[in-house]
């Protein structure tokens, strides 16, 4: 696997005003969970709970993985574009989406964005949960 295969990953859900659990679900590199959950929380008045920290992987490189079945994995899409600034700066953006609110998450996602995003690309891979990440990383130790 190749580090642009693998992002480590927060899986975490924002607090319950949806009925429903699976729309507040999220996604979130961990190396911008700091400043988003700040932002959550603070800006948006939104509790943040953690589930797990683990590792999203490629669908390719997951099936040259040696993960316990696709029981342990949970489809989530790595979506890039780029936005383009007012002064015409391009500005990559990258985010994740659990695949089941897929459509849904990228049209609201989109709407935050005054001008229409460039090179939109959905990347389909997995959450994978640190028991399942932690056996591959066992067995390929080894």
């Amino acid at each position: 696997m190749t580090a642009h295969d693998t992002v480590p990953m927060v899986r975490c859900r924002l607090d319950p005003r949806d009925e429903d659990p699976v729309r507040a679900l999220r996604y979130v590199p961990l190396d911008e969970f700091g400043l988003w959950r700040y932002l959550m929380e603070h800006r948006h008045r939104r509790m943040v709970t953690v589930d797990e920290v683990s590792i999203w992987v490629a669908e390719e490189s997951a099936r040259w993985s040696s993960f316990e079945g696709p029981d342990n994995l949970e489809p989530v899409l790595r979506v890039r574009f780029q936005q383009v600034t007012r002064d015409g700066t391009p500005v990559p953006v990258q985010r994740f989406f659990a695949a089941e609110t897929y459509p849904e998450a990228q049209e609201a996602l989109l709407r935050h964005y005054d001008t229409p995003a460039h090179f939109v690309r959905a990347t389909p891979g997995y959450f994978v949960p640190m028991r399942a990440a932690a056996r591959d990383t066992a067995a390929t130790s080894a």
